[in-house]
């Protein structure tokens, strides 16, 4: 895993300004239509606080290589690339190949030789033609990556 300084903190900070949701408005904006009260038992209970993004396992940033196996237009395709980040369920990586959600991909850590499937569940387009992936396991593997997730 790279250190905190030089390249790898400018691909890091690169990443987050692509990965930065950024609100675009063209022409006046919409209304949200007005909704009733509430009324009955849902009126007076509390709603409990949720949070927005809640995930199902902790991530890290981690440069792990891996190859990539799958389809892109009925075409097998191999791809060497590495991850920007991590979990026990999963991962983020960015990719060349055209992909899509729920598309089933062979995923091999190069450190380990070690290989799993993996379902893409998220798919980012981005400007300059790479695909932002975030895929998770087909079956739980919370070592695959070598690392103790707490």
């Amino acid at each position: 895993m790279p250190s905190g300084g030089g390249l790898a903190q400018a691909t890091l900070m690169s990443w987050r300004k692509l990965l930065t949701p950024r609100v675009v408005r063209s022409g006046p904006s919409r209304a949200t239509p007005a909704r009733a009260p509430a009324t009955g038992a849902a009126a007076t209970a509390p709603m409990p606080h949720q949070p927005a993004n809640k995930r199902r396992a902790y991530r890290v940033s981690a440069f792990l290589p891996v190859f990539v196996y799958g389809h892109s237009h009925n075409q097998p395709f191999a791809e060497h690339t590495v991850t920007l980040n991590v979990s026990a369920t999963g991962g983020f990586l960015a990719l060349s190949a055209e992909v899509s959600p729920a598309q089933k991909l062979l995923m091999a850590n190069v450190q380990t030789d070690e290989e799993l499937p993996c379902r893409i569940a998220r798919v980012i387009k981005t400007q300059g033609g790479k695909t932002l992936v975030g895929f998770e396991f087909l079956r739980p593997s919370p070592r695959f990556w070598s690392i103790e997730f707490t």
